[in-house]
C-alpha cells in the first residue's frame, strides 16, 4: 500500500515538472513570435509623450528631461528573439526528456 502511494505521489510530482517545462517552452516560443511580429511591424515614431508631464521624449529615454520621471525598459533577454528561441528549445527538450524518463521508469509496472 505504501509503495503504491509513493508511486502515485512520484508520478504526480514528475507530471507537474513535465507540464511546467512544456508551459515554459510555450511561453518562450510565444514571446519569440511576439517579438518577431513587433520587429516586422516596427514603430513609425521614435517619440512618445511622457506619462507624467506629457513632454515629447525619445522611446529610448530612461528619464524625462523635463520632469525627471524615470521609465523602466524591458531587458534584452525578453526582447531577444534568439534568446527566447533557445530557452524554448531547452525547456521543450527538458520536458520531453522528463517524459521519456517517466515512461521508462514505469514501463515495467
Amino acid at each position: 500500500m505504501e509503495e503504491k502511494i509513493g508511486i502515485i505521489v512520484g508520478t504526480t510530482l514528475q507530471s507537474v515538472f513535465i507540464l511546467t517545462f512544456f508551459y515554459m517552452s510555450i511561453r518562450f516560443f510565444g514571446r519569440m513570435f511576439g517579438n518577431i511580429i513587433s520587429a516586422i511591424k516596427g514603430n513609425n515614431s521614435s517619440l512618445e509623450p511622457c506619462r507624467s508631464c506629457g513632454h515629447t521624449i525619445s522611446k529610448e529615454a530612461i528619464l524625462c528631461p523635463n520632469c525627471g520621471q524615470t521609465f523602466g525598459r524591458a531587458n534584452s533577454f525578453s526582447t531577444s528573439i534568439l534568446a527566447n528561441f533557445f530557452a524554448g528549445v531547452v525547456a521543450l527538450a527538458g520536458g520531453i526528456g522528463l517524459l521519456f524518463y517517466l515512461l521508462d521508469l514505469y514501463k515495467d509496472l
